[in-house]
């Protein structure tokens, strides 16, 4: 009796060489994933750190008091003072309101000197409002002097400091990370069973 040999078959309706192709593709795509969510991560993290370690304070405007000058949303970067008692009207100031210590950024519109009370206080106003603040601000409770706008990038990487931002970014690194683990162990299956099958199929021909 004659013994035939029949080569390996594919259990797949997929060919080889296309499951071949898929698998390279798959591995370029999530390598430049991966790339790519390590970068993102490592540029939100060091941009707001080396920002902050400038000697820069980073605040967030919140309300549009200071419009136009300063957006709704926009992030500002303020440096301390070596004498606050010594700033002029015009220039914007980040303090602490008296009262119930919200941080406001607001521009001088008044030094005041009042020797009788305790020293210099500030008269300010937001550019957008019609009226100046209320209650004047002490210089003792001035933050520092406000620079400028942060520029969109550096604006978008301090929103990522927030809990629900590092969830995104970080998320993003461990979802890649996850995701090319699971396909791997798929194909690593799949290819096992393969090679069951193609030996399974092999010992049917030598006994045909």
């Amino acid at each position: 009796m004659t013994t035939v040999m029949h080569p390996p078959v594919a259990p797949s309706h997929v060919p080889a060489a296309s499951r071949g192709v898929a698998a390279r593709v798959w591995a370029w795509v999530h390598r430049a994933l991966l790339v790519a969510s390590v970068g993102f991560a490592v540029f939100a993290t060091v941009v707001p750190w080396a920002v902050q370690h400038s000697g820069a304070r980073l605040v967030t405007i919140t309300s549009g008091s200071m419009v136009p000058h300063f957006p709704v949303g926009a992030t500002i970067t303020i440096h301390p003072v070596a004498d606050a008692t010594a700033l002029a009207p015009g220039q914007i100031i980040t303090f602490r309101a008296l009262g119930n210590g919200v941080v406001i950024s607001h521009r001088i519109v008044k030094r005041i000197v009042n020797p009788g009370v305790s020293g210099v206080f500030y008269q300010t106003k937001g550019d957008a409002n019609r009226t100046a603040d209320p209650d004047l601000a002490p210089a003792g409770n001035v933050i520092g002097v406000a620079d400028d706008v942060l520029p969109a990038w550096q604006g978008f990487t301090v929103s990522m400091q927030t809990p629900r931002g590092r969830l995104a970014v970080y998320g993003s690194l461990f979802l890649t990370v996850a995701v090319g683990e699971l396909v791997d162990l798929v194909v690593g299956i799949r290819r096992r069973r393969w090679l069951d099958d193609a030996d399974a199929t092999a010992v049917v021909g030598r006994h045909s």
